[in-house]
């Protein structure tokens, strides 16, 4: 009798497979027959799963981006969790690559990002994730405001594009040839939490 093959499950092996090709070899790498051969199938079996090599690539952007998004959920504020202060540290802490996944990941969002300033489909995808983390920024300063754990005087618009482009820096400086070390990385997002909540530089590590 046949093995009945999950059809979700095989195209999350070829995301991956991707990947890791990605994280080790660049975007110039990425065909087909590159993944297949990573993945360990055949060309046939990977074309059933995805149509060809920009629909690989848009599945593992999604992929990588959920990864990312599922560490900044586990950072929950609120009563009885963490203050915004806090919580803003940890969360972007979680984009400061300091391991071999983190850092992985972090070169495949950085070459996704480069393909989308010349593919107008991967510019469209990313406009879509950035608008949602805009959202959630936004939501988050919002509830800092109202229960006075905010700086006040702020706009909170361009405060939340503050936030993201931190982001968006920490991961892009962690993967610089002179990259800032872990520790030069942690105490500027320090500073960046104490101007943006009035507390104490190192009040927020705390």
């Amino acid at each position: 009798m046949p093995r009945h093959v999950d059809r979700s499950e095989r195209r999350e092996a070829v995301g991956r497979a991707l990947m890791r090709l990605v994280a080790r070899d660049g975007m110039e790498a990425v065909s087909v027959r590159s993944v297949a051969a990573e993945a360990g199938m055949s060309v046939g079996a990977v074309q059933r799963y995805f149509s060809g090599k920009d629909e690989m690539l848009q599945f593992a952007l999604r992929a990588a981006v959920d990864t990312a998004a599922a560490r900044l959920s586990e950072v929950r504020i609120g009563p009885g969790r963490l203050s915004f202060a806090e919580g803003l540290r940890r969360a972007l802490l979680t984009f400061v690559p300091t391991t071999p996944d983190t850092l992985a990941e972090a070169r495949i969002l950085a070459a996704f990002e480069a393909r989308a300033v010349v593919d107008a489909d991967f510019a469209a995808v990313l406009a879509e994730l950035d608008e949602q983390a805009r959202r959630n920024v936004r939501r988050a300063l919002e509830y800092a405001e109202s229960v006075g754990e905010l700086a006040r005087g702020h706009d909170l618009d361009a405060l939340t594009h503050v936030v993201l482009l931190l982001m968006d820096g920490v991961l892009w400086a962690g993967l610089r040839t002179s990259a800032p070390s872990t520790e030069e990385l942690t105490a500027a997002i320090d500073t960046v939490v104490a101007l943006v909540t009035g507390a104490p530089a190192r009040a927020a590590a705390r």
